[in-house]
């Protein structure tokens, strides 16, 4: 009987990188389960064993520091851990140190630190390897390994973004962003009504985590631009936000409709 994978738990609240990690560890001799917050986590932690524990720091209840500290004093306190941030302070990376964090990844990280990270985790449970078979011999000697399509990029942002964060695989990046691009209409509705609410902690939120998917996606002037959003909620600065969500409401649109004349086939 085959061993059971090992389980790794994805914290993130932000569905668009929950997705980009997916798409990162798919392949990967694991089984990924996500959540959205540090009580789902804690409810999975509680049901099953997991290799690797990998969270945000800014989650919506329960923060992703607070859910370590759980971690540590539950029975699965030798489950290692991961955080996946856009930026640590140095008194929070002392207390992640303090708790034994296994690695600190920032956003946006490439597929590589990403897949390497998760790997030098799972070395701990592999089972043995298998006999190696000699080249030309045994069943399936002759298969050809799973490429991903070549497609090419469509601007020099992209083939950035296909070299900074996907590995040189465009195949990969453009799943990715179809993925995104699918949802960004609703994520700038949201952005829409939470200026019109003046919701500063929500909209914060929401822009910190747009920043990341934007990087990911080349779109280095619009992810700067929602890290001035950003600052303008920390500041309560409404005349800031309005000044701000101007051009970068402009780009987004203009991210979607450039999507929309791409020939689908690419």
């Amino acid at each position: 009987m085959n061993a059971p994978l090992p389980a790794v738990l994805l914290v993130e609240d932000d569905a668009s990188i929950a997705r980009f990690v997916a798409l990162a560890l798919e392949g990967l001799p694991l089984t990924l389960v996500s959540c959205t917050s540090a009580e789902q986590a804690q409810q999975l932690l509680q049901t099953q064993p997991f290799a690797l524990l990998i969270t945000d720091l800014m989650l919506p209840g329960a923060s992703g520091v607070e859910l370590i500290e759980w971690l540590r004093r539950s029975p699965q306190a030798g489950c290692c851990a991961v955080v996946f941030s856009a930026g640590v302070r140095a008194d929070v990376a002392l207390q992640l140190e303090q708790l034994k964090v296994w690695r600190v990844l920032l956003k946006p990280v490439s597929v590589a630190q990403l897949v390497d990270c998760v790997e030098s985790v799972l070395q701990q449970h592999a089972p043995p390897p298998p006999p190696r078979q000699e080249a030309g011999t045994g069943e399936g000697a002759d298969a050809q390994p799973d490429v991903r399509p070549d497609v090419q990029p469509d601007a020099p942002s992209d083939a950035l973004a296909i070299a900074n964060f996907f590995g040189g695989d465009a195949g990969l990046f453009h799943s990715y962003r179809d993925i995104c691009l699918a949802h960004l209409p609703d994520d700038i509705a949201r952005m829409e009504v939470l200026i019109a609410e003046q919701n500063a902690m929500a909209l914060r939120r929401q822009a910190h985590s747009l920043q990341s998917v934007l990087r990911l996606l080349g779109q280095e002037r619009a992810s700067g631009l929602t890290r001035s959003l950003e600052q303008a909620c920390l500041a309560g600065d409404w005349a800031g936000v309005t000044d701000v969500w101007r051009p970068l409401g402009a780009a987004l649109q203009q991210l979607l409709e450039s999507a929309g004349q791409r020939d689908p086939r690419d």
